[in-house]
């Protein structure tokens, strides 16, 4: 079975880290970990780039709220 987590985030610098620190220290770890920025002001994409490499993919997208 494969296991995917997508997750949403907007501004989300201050607790992203956090999240995906979790996420990533399962005993099942997800196969593929994807973060949709909802067009994030405060480098976001950029603290998961940096911090997570391709363990987990950005997709940075316009802000439009979670709904879009």
């Amino acid at each position: 079975m494969r296991v995917s987590l997508v997750m949403t985030a907007y501004n989300a610098a201050w607790c992203v880290g956090r999240a995906l620190d979790s996420v990533l220290a399962q005993t099942r770890r997800p196969d593929e970990v994807i973060v949709c920025d909802d067009g994030s002001v405060d480098g976001t994409p950029d603290l998961i780039e940096d911090r997570y490499g391709s363990d987990v993919k950005v997709l940075q997208l316009p802000h439009r709220n979670a709904s879009a």
